[in-house]
């Protein structure tokens, strides 16, 4: 084998070009990989290259006619490489520092956010009610969700843990979901005295560096009594208030979750109005019908939900279930007024069915499921949907534990030998008439 040291000086200048140009590639492809500062896009990745092709290529080329021997073109070939390292590995090193700050600093002015609307939000409550218990208090907020110009809102939740003491574990701190247009709020409610501080952010706001002392930073800020008894007793009251939208629309979400962890529900309760992004009748329909599928149709291999009537109760499901579109094992038909009313009588009392897997046999069997609303719940009807909805919601805490008051099975069924119940959910498919053909158990 030939040693470098009798290779020809062709071959020497050669063999450390490649090995040279190949390591500088490898920066600049690890630069191009964490999308570093100084070297943004492709384009500009591609540009550096080839420069440095051409550089290098120019500078070997004079060094192989001037060079007597191969150490003094190796010695200059390596001082390039040495150069071009140091060069760029300066920038691209600060561009990792920097980059790395930057998180940190978008992390920090969120939590500084979070942290404005706690204070200003205590003051708020204090005001009105010459008292606050950050031990008796929760917080609400889309933060996470809402988007600002494209930035990431999530640290805020950790300025309200900060100053509040709120948390997931125990349900003081509720995100709820929005859409990332959507303005980013914040509701504090102090539990004793039923006031909540209602504060939206002005994205016009945050661009300044100094949110500390911004007092600009909220563009709403407004105190109210929410809690269920003041607002039953002044219910004329309030409905003009929440008809002119006082918390820009978000009453009946606030009003509606602040007054349910108030009084205690479950963690299934919280699950699915944080989804759902505010709690109505619709979902506690479909908690209630989660927990009796659980209760008395277990299954150990998960659950395919087919629903044919479709209303808020499918975003309990989903939660509650773990049965989502995203894993093929959730689907949901939009029947008309007219297509209902030609159904079988068992179709139109029902609203979802429910399949399990029964491994022993190899077989799917299908619930269909009806719920009820059941008894008068004790509410009076007031001028205000928030309200009423509120009164309705709070009737059903305590039946929580007992769904088969409401949720009625109305036709069981066993799919063909080979098929899934996904087989009935196509584009083309009809399931009440597939379901129908099929023999009742």
């Amino acid at each position: 084998m030939i040693g470098i040291a009798e290779w020809s000086n062709d071959h020497r200048l050669f063999f450390f070009g490649v090995i040279g140009n190949t390591s500088f590639i490898f920066l600049l492809l690890g630069a191009k990989k964490h999308s570093l500062k100084g070297i943004q896009g492709n384009r500009a990745l591609d540009d550096f290259i080839s420069i440095f092709f051409y550089t290098w290529s120019f500078f070997m080329k004079k060094q192989k006619e001037t060079s007597t021997d191969y150490m003094t073109a190796v010695r200059q070939g390596m001082r390039f490489a040495l150069l071009c390292i140091l060069f760029f590995a300066v920038p691209i090193c600060s561009a990792c520092a920097s980059s790395s700050k930057n998180a940190e600093d978008e992390y920090a002015f969120w939590k500084e956010v979070g942290v404005q609307a706690s204070f200003k939000a205590v003051r708020m409550i204090w005001a009105e009610a010459s008292r606050f218990n950050r031990h008796d208090c929760l917080a609400l907020t889309n933060a996470g969700y809402a988007e600002i110009d494209g930035r990431a809102t999530t640290g805020a939740l950790d300025g309200l843990t900060r100053v509040l003491r709120v948390g997931r574990g125990n349900h003081t701190l509720v995100e709820l979901q929005s859409a990332s247009t959507s303005p980013l709020w914040f509701a504090v409610y102090d539990k004793k005295s039923g006031y909540v501080a209602y504060l939206e952010v002005d994205p016009a706001a945050v661009t300044e560096d100094e949110i500390e002392n911004n007092t600009n930073l909220f563009s709403t800020a407004v105190a109210e009594q929410v809690n269920a008894e003041h607002l039953y007793a002044n219910a004329a009251e309030y409905a003009a208030k929440f008809d002119s939208k006082i918390f820009n629309g978000n009453e009946f979400r606030v009003v509606t979750v602040a007054n349910a962890l108030s009084v205690g529900v479950p963690t299934t309760v919280v699950r699915s109005f944080e989804l759902h992004d505010h709690y109505c009748p619709g979902v506690t329909s479909g908690i209630l019908m989660a927990e009796y599928v659980k209760k008395f149709l277990p299954s150990g291999k998960g659950y395919f939900v087919q629903t044919i009537q479709p209303w808020c109760k499918e975003d309990a499901l989903i939660v509650l279930l773990n049965a989502t579109p995203g894993k093929r094992s959730y689907s949901v038909t939009y029947p008309t007024e007219a297509e209902i009313a030609d159904w079988p009588k068992w179709a139109q009392e029902a609203s979802t069915v429910v399949y399990r897997y029964d491994s022993a046999s190899d077989f799917w069997k299908g619930t269909a499921l009806g719920f009820d609303w059941g008894k008068e719940t004790g509410c009076e009807v007031y001028s205000n949907s928030v309200i009423n909805k509120l009164c309705r919601d709070l009737a059903f805490v305590d039946q929580m534990d007992s769904p088969e008051n409401f949720v009625t099975e109305v036709r069981t069924v066993t799919l063909p030998k080979g098929v899934a119940p996904k087989d009935y959910a196509g584009p083309a498919d009809d399931p009440v008439s597939l379901l129908n053909a099929l023999p009742a158990e």
